[in-house]
């Protein structure tokens, strides 16, 4: 009997090792997450970049720093701009208008610049309310690390996982906030900054980067040229506070958005629209007119969560701060 029992716990121990795990496929692929730059369900793009810039090689000091693109490239829609590289381990932080907010599935999505399925330059992803407090995606690589992938060789896209790059230009890697521990510092419905680092993907443990299980991350290494590492193009937005229950019109085909930061409503406003903010309770605060062709509206509230209702648009708002 002891000895059935430990064949079953050995059974379920080897069942449940990460490295038997297989992931979604390539864009195009029945079970792909991967989404396409122009799909409907991005409501917004980043709007700010700081950009560190990495080596073009990390164990060569005297290889210089990755040039290809500059930080603006990395702002609104993907494929529109061109891209920016980051070099070995360089970091870039986005900033969007309004707060990032755990919706059902997918919250964002980050845009590289691959050129095929297989040839893959990856990244890891944080998020942050504050610019301080970083909770990092749970990353996994299964791709083998025996052999070094050369610097343009191959990977697949089944053996990564909450890793940015895992799908070719135009299609973005999505991510959902739910996957993220849960940590007092992190508000997963007011996320204010992305950072995106670039994977070293050499499997020397003295350089390389590793995944959430302690695995090296095999991916093209060295890339001692311009564009060394993460290509950034894009992150799209597809949860955001600002654009919460918004419907749209034939009538308006520009909806209205509060910029949290500079507590302004904006909207094309084509006709005299009627504004009315109410609580997150439901009590109506104040109503005015706003006339037609004043697209900017400035509203000034103490912190908490309120309901903007302007024609036939609702839109829900959090504030966490006032400027």
């Amino acid at each position: 009997m002891k000895i059935l029992t430990c064949f079953f716990c050995l059974a379920n121990f080897i069942l449940c090792l990460p490295i038997s795990a297989q992931f979604a496929p390539a864009a195009g692929i029945s079970g792909s997450t991967a989404i396409k730059a122009d799909s409907s369900c991005f409501v917004s793009w980043a709007t700010q970049c700081t950009l560190k810039r990495g080596l073009k090689q990390i164990n060569l000091a005297d290889s210089g720093y990755a040039n290809v693109g500059i930080s603006e490239f990395s702002l609104g829609e993907a494929a529109q701009n061109g891209v920016v590289s980051l070099g070995d381990r360089g970091i870039a932080i986005l900033g969007f208008d309004s707060p990032i907010f755990d919706g059902e599935g997918f919250d964002f999505a980050v845009f590289e610049n691959a050129f095929s399925d297989s040839f893959l330059e990856l990244a890891f992803v944080e998020v942050s309310s504050d610019s301080i407090h970083w909770q990092r995606f749970p990353a996994e690589s299964l791709n083998p690390t025996k052999k070094q992938t050369p610097s343009f060789g191959f990977s697949h896209a089944t053996k990564i996982h909450n890793l940015a790059g895992k799908y070719r230009h135009p299609f973005g890697t999505p991510f959902d906030l739910a996957d993220l521990p849960k940590v007092d510092a992190i508000n997963t419905n007011n996320i204010r900054f992305i950072k995106i680092i670039d994977v070293v993907g050499c499997v020397d443990s003295l350089w390389g980067s590793r995944d959430r299980y302690g695995r090296m991350i095999n991916d093209p290494w060295p890339t001692n040229f311009g564009s060394s590492g993460f290509d950034l193009d894009a992150v799209g937005v597809i949860h955001q506070l600002a654009t919460l229950s918004q419907e749209k019109i034939t009538e308006n085909p520009r909806p209205p958005y509060f910029n949290t930061t500079k507590q302004v409503l904006v909207s094309s406003n084509l006709k005299r629209q009627k504004l009315s903010v109410y609580s997150s309770m439901g009590l109506l605060l104040f109503e005015r007119f706003i006339p037609s062709g004043i697209q900017s509206t400035s509203i000034n509230l103490p912190v908490g969560i309120y309901i903007i209702k302007m024609g036939t648009y609702t839109i829900q708002i959090l504030l966490t701060s006032n400027f």
